[in-house]
């Protein structure tokens, strides 16, 4: 995409995709548990109004390797994982679950009443303006849920009017899967200036890619997470250094140059605001290292 159609985009994200028709779980609920780490995430930012209602959380939300809002949540609201005992405990009128939630759970909850938010897509910025309007109506504080989402426009639009003319190629890659066409990180590269290599190749999904293959490619950017919640943890060098050691990688462009990037984890395998960090992350390291 050029430059001037970029910036217009991301500038217009905000009004381009109308709000997701009403579902049964999005009726507005008063005692709300949450069981994932997204709900986690947008229950918080939506603010005190929204945490009034929220009586449990899940049981990764002060993970900080997955979790962006590691230690916020108040220590009274209780952390839940999926069982039965502890959910229902809570008495909540609605549980927001996602599309793996095993179907033993769903029904359990539903035959106690709970009605059910299901979240079941998540490739991209468009799927989290959507979870984060439906999240914002349960609430009943549709205008602090359009607060985040321009927050979030504003930030691409940076993003946009700071892309090269010509974008790197770049691989996520982690232990033998990539990320192709179709994934969050494929709206993360977008974002920060990059070209999906895994796309380009004709590939979808989170897709299994042997090392071997991946160094044939020679990737001029390969990115990789690393479990510390900040790009400046050692972790995160670590990572990157590890990667550059392994069989043939060393040959590799992206090795070559430096471009092998580690990002936190909670970032680059984010469904939320968390890909605008990654995509920020990219792109600072990227253009530091730029002649």
């Amino acid at each position: 995409m050029p430059r001037g159609l970029a910036v217009l985009f991301a500038l217009s994200a905000c009004t381009g995709a109308p709000a997701p028709a009403p579902e049964a779980g999005d009726v507005p609920a008063r005692r709300i548990v949450s069981q994932t780490i997204l709900a986690d995430e947008v229950l918080w930012a939506l603010g005190p109004a929204a945490q009034a209602r929220v009586v449990g959380v899940s049981a990764l939300a002060d993970d900080p390797r997955y979790s962006g809002v590691a230690g916020v949540w108040p220590p009274a609201t209780p952390r839940r994982a999926l069982t039965s005992e502890g959910l229902l405990a809570l008495e909540p009128d609605l549980a927001i679950i996602a599309s793996f939630t095993s179907p033993e759970v769903r029904e359990l909850l539903t035959s106690h009443g709970v009605r059910l938010l299901e979240f079941t897509s998540f490739t991209g910025f468009a799927d989290y303006r959507a979870h984060v309007r439906r999240l914002a109506a349960v609430v009943e504080d549709a205008p602090a849920g359009e607060r985040l989402l321009a927050d979030l426009d504003a930030r691409l639009a940076r993003l946009a009017a700071r892309r090269p003319a010509a974008p790197l190629a770049a691989i996520s890659w982690g232990d033998g899967h990539a990320a192709a066409g179709g994934t969050s990180f494929d709206d993360i590269a977008e974002a920060a200036g990059l070209s999906n290599l895994a796309k380009e190749k004709g590939l979808e999904g989170h897709v299994p890619l042997a090392l071997e293959l991946m160094v044939s490619w020679d990737p001029p950017v390969i990115v990789i997470g690393c479990p510390a919640p900040e790009p400046d943890d050692p972790a995160c060098p670590a990572a990157e250094a590890a990667v550059a050691a392994l069989p043939g990688v060393r040959a590799t462009a992206a090795a070559r140059s430096g471009r092998i990037v580690a990002v936190p984890g909670r970032a680059l395998a984010s469904t939320g605001e968390g890909m605008a960090r990654a995509a920020e992350i990219l792109q600072d390291r990227l253009l530091a290292e730029r002649p």
